[in-house]
């Protein structure tokens, strides 16, 4: 996740662009990932649940060593 002046921006770790999360971002949940999401993504990884202020749902795949950095960032934007 990259914090600068503008709206967070997600990076995805294998080569795609940068996608820009919608504004007002807030943490509704979190959970581990399904059978059909684990095998496309780290099993270990966990599901962070997000809302948007315009009601849009966001789920953001997360690494465990990833899991506080990216809380903090959705809790301080």
């Amino acid at each position: 996740m990259l914090i600068g002046a503008g709206p967070l921006v997600w990076k995805p770790s294998f080569g795609k662009q940068n996608a820009a999360l919608p504004a007002g971002l807030r943490r509704t949940g979190m959970r581990s990932p399904s059978w059909r999401e684990a095998v496309a993504l780290n099993p270990r990884s966990r599901i962070v649940e997000c809302e948007s202020s315009d009601g849009e749902v966001v789920l953001i795949a997360v690494v465990p060593e990833e899991l506080d950095h990216v809380i903090k960032a959705l809790e301080s934007a």
